[in-house]
Formats: C-alpha cells, sequence, structure tokens
C-alpha cells in the first residue's frame, strides 16, 4: 500500500465564507468525487502553524486523516475551523481550509436561572441558523466532529435536515463515561441527542465501543489512532543515544502538567523536556509551570513546537511520560511508539495496551508508581531496548496511518452511496 503524502501549505487564497460556491444537494453520484468535510474548529494552527493557534490531539487526528483522503481523487475534502479575525478560505496542498470567525454565542452561560437558560437557548439558536446556512453552502455529503459538546447536537441535526451524514468521533474515554460527556449548562443534554443522531460513531478503542454500547446502545466503529510509518521504520535504540524524559501536551488541568515536574524533582539525575502548547484560559497554570521549570535545574520547557517537529524531540527521548487524568488513544503514545520509546502513564492505557503489549507502565494513578518505573527504566538500557521494539512492531501493526485512512474511506463510501436518505 502506497504510503500518505501529507500536504504543503499552498499559496493563501484570500476568500469570504459567503463566496463559498454553494453545491448542490444530495450525495456524491457516480463519477463525481465524495465530498468530505471535518469539522475542526480548533484546528486551523495545524494548517497555518504560524498562526499560533493552539490545537490538541483530535485535530491532529483530522489533519492527518484529512491529508490522507485529499490525496486520494475520489474525495474532495475540505476543513472547516473557526478563528477570530479573518474569516475566509485557503488551500493546504489539495484540501481547503474554511475560515469561520467565532462569536462565542454558546460561552459563558450558566445553569440555575430561568432566564441563563433562555439565554443559552438564544445563543443555541442564532449559532444553528448561521451554521445551517455554512454547511449547506459548503455542501459537503459527509460530515466529521470529534469531541463532546452541544454543539454535536447541531451537526447531527442540521445534517439530517439537509439529507447529508454526520459521523462523530469519540476524542475522550469521558465522552461516553459520563453523562453527557461531562459538557456542562442548560443545553448539556443536546450532547446525547446528536450522538444518537449520527449516521455512525467512530472509537478509537475497543473499551469505547463497549462504553458506546452499554451506555448508548450503539455499535461503534473501531478506526485507531493512526500516524505515518517512518521507512525506514525508526531503530529501537536504548539510553546510549538518547537523553532526554519527555512531556508532550497543552497546558490543561486535565493534562497535570505540573506533576511533570514533580517527578523531575524526584529523579534529579535525569533531563527532563516539556513540549508545551498553551492556552489562554490556563494562563495561571502557565505561569507556575514556566517559573517551576526555571528553578528545575534538568528541567527544559519548550512552547509552541510545530506538530511536525515533536519528532525530532522524539529521537532525543528515552522515555515518554503521560500525566492525563484522562484521554481518547493519545497520539504521541503512537508516536513515541513508533520511535522505540517506552511509554510511562500516570493513569491513562486504553485497552490496556502498555501491560498487555508490553510497551510501556501504567502507574494506575499512583505517583508513587510512577515515580518507581522511571527509575526502572532509566536504570536499564536493555529493558529499554526490549520495551521500546515491542513498541515499534506494535504500533506498525495497529497504527498505520494508510490503515486508518482506508478503514475511513470505507466507511465515507458507505454512508454516501446512497442518494442522501437518512436512516431512521
Amino acid at each position: 500500500m502506497s504510503s500518505v503524502a501529507l500536504a504543503q501549505p499552498a499559496k493563501k487564497r484570500a476568500s469570504l465564507g459567503t463566496q463559498l460556491s454553494l453545491r448542490p444537494t444530495g450525495c456524491s453520484g457516480k463519477g463525481k468525487p465524495i465530498r468530505v468535510c471535518f469539522i475542526s474548529p480548533l484546528g486551523y494552527g495545524l494548517y497555518r502553524p504560524e498562526s499560533g493557534h493552539a490545537f490538541g490531539g483530535a485535530e491532529v487526528q483530522f489533519f492527518l486523516l484529512a491529508c490522507a483522503l485529499s490525496s486520494d481523487q475520489e474525495f474532495e475534502v475540505s476543513v472547516l475551523t473557526t478563528v477570530e479575525t479573518q474569516p475566509g478560505t485557503e488551500r493546504y496542498g489539495s484540501l481547503e481550509v474554511i475560515k469561520r470567525q467565532g462569536l462565542g454565542r454558546l460561552a459563558g452561560h450558566r445553569e440555575g436561572t430561568c432566564w441563563n437558560e433562555v439565554k443559552a437557548l438564544r445563543g443555541y439558536l442564532s449559532a444553528f441558523l448561521d451554521m445551517q446556512a455554512l454547511l449547506r453552502t459548503i455542501g459537503a455529503d459527509v460530515y466529521l466532529h470529534a469531541g463532546a459538546g452541544v454543539e454535536v447536537g447541531a451537526y447531527a441535526l442540521i445534517c439530517r435536515l439537509l439529507r447529508r451524514r454526520f459521523i462523530y468521533v469519540v476524542a475522550s474515554s469521558v465522552d461516553l463515561t459520563h453523562p453527557n460527556g461531562k459538557v456542562k449548562g442548560p443545553l448539556r443534554w443536546l450532547y446525547s441527542v446528536g450522538l444518537r443522531l449520527a449516521d455512525a460513531v467512530i472509537c478509537r478503542s475497543s473499551e469505547q465501543q463497549a462504553w458506546l454500547l452499554d451506555r448508548y446502545g450503539l455499535q461503534g466503529v473501531l478506526i485507531r489512532t493512526g500516524h505515518p510509518i517512518p521507512t525506514p521504520l525508526v531503530r529501537a535504540r536504548g539510553c546510549e543515544d538518547t537523553s532526554s524524559i519527555l512531556w508532550v501536551g497543552r497546558i490543561h488541568p486535565l493534562k497535570q502538567p505540573e506533576m511533570f515536574l514533580d517527578l523531575a524533582e524526584r529523579v534529579p539525575k535525569e533531563h527532563f523536556v516539556m513540549i508545551v502548547m498553551p492556552d489562554d484560559v490556563q494562563e495561571a497554570l502557565w505561569r507556575r509551570i514556566q517559573q517551576r521549570g526555571v528553578r528545575l535545574s534538568n528541567v527544559t520547557v519548550y512552547e509552541r513546537i510545530p506538530w511536525n517537529e515533536v519528532s525530532t524531540h522524539l529521537g532525543r527521548a528515552k522515555l515518554l511520560v503521560n500525566t492525563s487524568t484522562y484521554e481518547g488513544f493519545p497520539n504521541t503514545f503512537v508516536q513515541a511508539a513508533l520511535h522505540g520509546i517506552p511509554i510511562l502513564s500516570w493513569a491513562v492505557d486504553p485497552d490496556s495496551v502498555l501491560s498487555r503489549e508490553g510497551i510501556g507502565i501504567c502507574a494506575r494513578g499512583s505517583f508513587d508508581s510512577l515515580v518507581a518505573s522511571t527509575r526502572q527504566m532509566c536504570a536499564s538500557p536493555d529493558l529499554q531496548g526490549q520495551v521500546g521494539k515491542r513498541a515499534q512492531d506494535y504500533a506498525r501493526r495497529y497504527h498505520d496511518l494508510n490503515h486508518s485512512a482506508e478503514e475511513l474511506k470505507t466507511l465515507v463510501r458507505r454512508l454516501a452511496k446512497s442518494p442522501g436518505d437518512v436512516e431512521g
């Protein structure tokens, strides 16, 4: 199977969102490309790294899959992002990046009073009508969105009204393990409605499929987190040619970045590297990370490293540490495995893959166990090499982007083959 080539940014083309060409309704007919739109509000920074826009793991997967599908002439791909200023459209290789200006109409509504609920409903209806007009203009046959939120209900209902298909992609375990996916506010129930109205739900792990079936009675489609497989495959290494213990993630309480600094204090002879993506909402947490990082002589903190440069830091790492409270299936797990790097996790272990496949250690929520595992791995280059080799073998078998893209293509074809009739 040919490898997926990631597109490169093309020259910007100034255009207003209202100037998008209006495409005819109905699913793709014979001989016409299947039109696919990835709804990725936080994804713009991946297509324009110089913008400095923050993004997360779900956005990375949409970026990789959008590039993969756009390289196939059977598909016409667009990505709908949200920006604060300068809406319009741009080209990124063979796909179209649509920049929608966000107005914050779904934010800041708290429960407790009837007036708050009325304001929330008014904001939601306004956003709903604008989004319906935009999706009609985009004219895709299939729309995808990842992550829980009240907007899931809107996307699913709009697609029903437009006789288009909607795929929901599970972004995190709490999307399924908690009522309404931990969505807050008086309209939180719209998330569950959207999930039930979706034409398909993509899960990243078998346990996500089980949770979806148990809570919602729905059968999920398993499409694993995928990444390009290096050719030739990066060779697994030991301590002799690596130096750092790596942490990669957003500055957010659920990621618990301060725990990584606590670990650095407990293992002072090792060099710890943080690659962080600051969040304007988490300014106080980011300030604490900066201050502690300066005080700790064995810690280096890098801010806003472009996503495609993370592999350089992985090439210099001997361990990857994850301190999150919860995740979906982390991109960093796959990236580390492809580089032959053992994975140490405080709590996250989707499908018990770390222990079952022998590619790392999960501390099951114990910081002391995380410290002990770190010391154990650092003390044994042979153990690192053995675990790293198993990690590479595992990633090659289960997380090849080509396989994930082909599975998504199969699903999209199946949903788009009928002339827009929504299954009840």
